[in-house]
């Protein structure tokens, strides 16, 4: 699948279901959409009916909802082309009124649909009732909260929710598989199944399941330090394979060759002949 045909799946199963919200999502241009499309049909990995696209699996089309009395994403979101920083009120909007300048309201706004009016979400995650705003990216379950509830994410039926989401994206394999990220206040968290990562690096958090919903985690520093955790990750599972057990080392800056040094830390019995092998 060539980066044209992902970022237009990707859109897809964020909510675009027509053309032009899929070029509005993607920014490609339409003739590339038309042509991703069409290949993604022929795969079958899209599906076009008379209400657009939906990805095989997909929840169905959901009722339209409407925004109501709510403009959690007027307070909660950037809004580059307006000026309006994160977690400030838009000057552009009024709270008994709503948007004053709707009919020449910004693209970014136009374009933005949060998961619960897309119908994802049960009613209480209307964002005016939960406190915070969740939306797609391309690559990502975005989570706003309100700084007011900071730990609004934390507590139920939201954290459930949130894991659902983080374990299905990590799941999913090559480039459609999609990160969990929350932002509450100054504070960043990323999500893998149960285990909350603060403060994710730019450069990844390389991550080894150690049960069903739990992961242990390390936060890279560079690209060259992601590199070298996830090839000790491979070593590790591959131990794990062919011994049934591999201890996770508490180090998080390893150099190879990662197999000696997991084997003794393991008191595997073949630790010292694989040593002298190597």
């Amino acid at each position: 699948m060539d980066q044209a045909m992902s970022n237009v799946a990707r859109a897809v199963e964020s909510g675009a279901t027509t053309i032009r919200g899929i070029v509005d999502a993607t920014g490609l241009s339409r003739l590339k959409v038309e042509r991703a499309l069409h290949a993604l049909e022929k795969q079958k990995l899209l599906l076009r009916d008379s209400r657009g696209f939906t990805a095989p699996g997909m929840l169905a089309t959901p009722q339209v909802r409407q925004c109501g009395s709510c403009s959690r994403c007027c307070t909660l979101l950037e809004v580059t082309e307006v000026g309006k920083s994160v977690n400030e009120w838009c000057k552009h909007c009024d709270v008994d009124k709503g948007c004053t300048i709707y009919d020449d309201r910004p693209q970014m706004c136009r374009s933005f649909n949060c998961a619960w009016l897309q119908g994802h979400l049960a009613d209480e995650w209307f964002p005016e009732r939960a406190r915070m705003v969740v939306h797609f990216s391309q690559d990502a379950v975005n989570v706003q909260v309100d700084p007011g509830y900071p730990d609004r994410w934390r507590q139920e039926p939201y954290f459930s929710k949130l894991c659902e989401w983080s374990l299905n994206g990590i799941r999913m394999n090559g480039n459609r598989s999609y990160a969990t990220l929350i932002v509450s206040g100054p504070d960043k968290f990323l999500l893998l199944g149960r285990t909350i990562v603060p403060e994710p690096t730019l450069f990844g958090t390389a991550f080894l399941p150690v049960a069903a919903e739990t992961f242990r985690y390390w936060k890279a520093r560079s690209p060259e330090h992601l590199h070298r955790l996830y090839g000790r990750i491979t070593e590790i599972q591959r131990i794990q394979q062919e011994f049934g057990y591999c201890a996770i080392p508490d180090d998080d800056d390893p150099y190879p060759p990662y197999r000696p040094a997991l084997l003794r830390l393991s008191n595997h019995p073949h630790a010292e002949s694989d040593a002298e092998s190597a």
